[in-house]
């Protein structure tokens, strides 16, 4: 399968933590996320003191973002016609005041507005003293530099005065986010306001760096910035006084740099040049070395709401000062559409400090494949699959296993422990197919010498009755029938899936590829306990006898929804819950818990090998 040519788009974040390690102590980079409530007044009067932070609007109004009427992508009509001037607040809390010296505003507005912040006005986009306003859709967003000198340490109040052309228009539109800049932007004079503002000439970084392709000996960072500029990245051994550099040939707006002849489980810090923050990665362990691993597997993510926000929260607090190894994506990673601006709002807005720090490994799910026509970033027209221009996967067995010369389907290893992605959404999933030919040749180098543990994950998992049945949908079929055999023959330990927004995980069991009613527990169940050494006791595999699989659907970290059939009888949980899952590896001892969104463990169990 050929694939698109690598084309990144546009969006929104940028840096400010000092050190990676800080686990977010500082302030973080989004200050409003994208579709956050916005407190209105539609009756067309302004009321005295609205733009200030002390204003009562507690009979206000209360929509998320994008609001307004008359336009295609709103859910419904949230403000009332026939006014000229709606007026907006937002409430945002910042913690560290010196962390943020300037601020990046991304609008998508129609037909003007003027910003103010604790009262004090950032910017207009019309002089707004009686002349006419100029008709201006919101077709993109588009990016504003601004002075922080009016932030300030506790709650800011973002006042937005939104302005219809004439009473008559047919459609108003507001849509933002905010963010901590990286670079001091002049405070705005009343003589230099134009029909249009106009973004600042130095450039700010808009999303990232976030970390891909990680090696043992190299990784790639990669960023986005408001203007093309020569990217630079500097890097350093923490314990030495050497500094290297890697410098961009040309400019661009889409930054991808590759730090190679790196050391072997190496840490470093790193920096994009012109900016202030240092962030941290590690490269790769020695193949084939036990190491302690931690690895974070969410599925369905893609909401860029408080439902994924808080099982990240939930995660990072669980975590607290232990390093995330690696971290899994099981698909759907931003809807409803896979667009560039999307995977913005669901996986650059939400998951920071943990882009800077550690590498993303995703699958691809079928709403990253409903992205044709449906993308409104101007610079795509549509050209290229957003999901492979943001991601850099593996594909030439670089990061270990068998190269599969297709970034959809991958493998790579970390220490002992070997991952395999597959992709059940857009390849040929058939016996025989480039996919199951490369799964053969990546499972054949497996041996008990050199790996403990293996771990496949893909979006339709084999088995679910939850939103969605895998005795009924083709996807599920084929994993099931064609690609699970060859994964258990040479002895997958455990399979994770989304699709399905529920929780679900099996027994430890092995040779079951057909429809629920075939499922004989006598045939095919090696241990019908719960792995809990508290409870059933752990799951333990012997070196001559059926290993076992154990089979997780994890497509609740961003939206849940209600079981569509029965249990499967081979669940030992069936929950409808947002959560996320933390599998902990030391030597021959797997540990696998199940967090919900408020930081319950909602399962758990233990796999041990002789």
């Amino acid at each position: 399968m050929k694939l698109p040519l690598k084309i990144i788009l546009v969006a929104v974040l940028s840096g400010c933590l000092s050190i990676a390690q800080a686990h977010e102590s500082r302030q973080p980079t989004g200050l409003i996320a994208p579709n956050s409530e916005w407190k209105y007044d539609d009756d067309g009067e302004a009321d005295a003191g609205w733009e200030m932070s002390g204003f009562n609007d507690g009979r206000w109004g209360i929509v998320t973002s994008p609001l307004g009427y008359g336009e295609h992508y709103l859910t419904k009509p949230h403000l009332k016609e026939g006014r000229i001037d709606y007026y907006l607040r937002h409430q945002f809390t910042v913690k560290d005041r010196t962390a943020i010296p300037s601020l990046i505003l991304r609008a998508r507005y129609d037909d003007a507005f003027v910003v103010y912040l604790n009262g004090t006005e950032l910017t207009r986009t019309h002089p707004l003293d009686g002349s006419s306003v100029w008709d201006h859709e919101a077709k993109e967003f588009e990016t504003f530099e601004l002075s922080a000198t009016a932030l300030r340490n506790g709650v800011n109040t973002l006042a937005v005065r939104l302005v219809n052309r004439n009473r008559n228009s047919s459609d108003i539109v507001w849509d933002a986010n905010l963010l901590a800049g990286d670079t001091r932007v002049a405070s705005p004079k009343a003589s230099d306001l134009k029909p249009r503002a106009k973004a600042a000439a130095t450039h700010s970084i808009v999303r990232g760096p976030y970390l891909q392709n990680t090696t043992q000996e190299a990784i790639t960072v990669r960023w986005r910035t408001n203007h093309p500029t020569r990217g630079r990245v500097d890097y350093w051994k923490p314990s030495s006084e050497e500094r290297f550099f890697i410098q961009e040939p040309v400019p661009t707006t889409e930054h991808s740099v590759r730090l190679s002849g790196l050391q072997v489980k190496g840490t470093y810090h790193y920096k994009i040049a012109g900016t202030d923050a240092t962030y941290e990665f590690r490269t790769l362990p020695p193949a084939h070395e036990a190491t302690s691993t931690r690895i974070w597997i969410i599925g369905d993510s893609g909401t860029g709401n408080d439902n994924a926000r808080a099982v990240y929260k939930a995660y990072r607090d669980f975590t607290a000062d232990r390093q995330t190894d690696v971290w899994l994506m099981l698909g759907d990673n931003a809807y409803g559409h896979g667009t560039d601006q999307q995977f913005q709002n669901a996986v650059f807005n939400i998951y920071n400090p943990l882009l800077h720090t550690t590498c993303l490994w995703p699958a691809v799910g079928n709403h990253e494949t409903y992205w044709a026509h449906k993308d409104d970033n101007p610079l795509t027209k549509n050209q290229a699959d957003p999901y492979l221009a943001i991601f850099d996967m593996p594909s030439q067995g670089e990061a270990g296993g068998v190269p599969s010369g297709n970034e959809l389907y991958y493998s790579f290893d970390y220490g002992r422990t070997h991952f395999i992605c597959l992709d059940s959404q857009v390849s040929d999933r058939s016996q025989g197919g480039p996919m199951y030919s490369w799964l053969q040749a990546d499972l054949a180098q497996i041996s008990d010498k050199d790996y403990d543990w293996v771990i496949a994950y893909w979006h339709h998992p084999p088995y679910t009755h939850g939103t969605h049945n895998s005795d009924k949908e083709k996807q599920h079929f084929d994993m099931r029938e064609n690609f699970l055999p060859i994964l258990e023959a040479h002895g997958v330990d455990l399979t994770f899936g989304g699709h399905s927004h529920t929780y679900e995980r099996s027994i430890l069991m092995h040779g079951h590829y057909g429809t629920s009613d075939t499922y004989d527990p006598a045939v095919h169940a090696l241990d019908i306990g719960n792995g809990r050494p508290e409870g059933d006791g752990s799951y333990r595999q012997g070196a001559h006898q059926k290993r076992g699989t154990i089979h997780t659907v994890a497509g609740s970290s961003g939206k849940i929804g209600p079981f569509r059939a029965d249990h499967l009888p081979f669940m030992v949980e069936n929950l409808s819950v947002l959560a996320s899952v933390v599998v902990d590896i030391e030597g021959r001892s797997l540990h696998v818990t199940t967090l919900g969104s408020q930081g319950e463990i909602l399962d758990s169990y233990t796999l041990l090998k002789d």
